[in-house]
């Protein structure tokens, strides 16, 4: 997927970009909607993954890091920088707790949080230097809605 992603990127960005990206760990992350149009439109500032499970990006994502922004069944459409990353356990900092801090950054609903009321671990995003593509399709298998991608 690196690979594909890297020559997408040739005819859209400036040389010197690519190569700033080069050097940075790469994450494909894969999106739904309403979310997607949100974070696209500048709505949306922090991404969060909350999980039962310690799954990436839990602990394998830092500040500076580069998501790649692909659509559920659909292209990659652009791209972000984290500038803050946040990781919590929901044992001990409870979900409630990020609800009244972060609602509004994350544009998700109440049914959101019921759907996540059984979670263990949080990971919050926040975006920075979002970067808009010319859509392209890479290709994917499997059910993972977070990958790191492999240089």
């Amino acid at each position: 997927m690196f690979n594909e992603i890297m020559k997408n990127l040739e005819d859209q960005l400036p040389r010197k970009e690519i190569e700033k990206l080069k050097n940075k760990e790469l994450h494909l992350g894969i999106f739904s909607e309403p979310f997607l149009t949100y974070m696209l439109e500048g709505k949306k500032t922090i991404e969060s993954r909350i999980t039962k499970n310690k799954v990436s990006p839990y602990q394998k994502i830092t500040k500076e890091d580069v998501v790649f922004i692909k659509k559920s069944s659909g292209p990659v459409l652009g791209f972000f920088t984290i500038k803050e990353v946040l990781f919590f356990d929901l044992a001990t900092t409870p979900i409630e707790t990020i609800k009244e801090n972060y609602n509004k950054q994350l544009c998700v609903d109440e049914t959101f949080w019921k759907n996540k009321s059984s979670s263990r671990y949080a990971t919050l995003m926040i975006i920075d230097k979002l970067i808009k593509l010319k859509s392209f399709s890479i290709p994917k298998k499997g059910m993972q809605t977070w990958i790191k991608l492999k240089k």
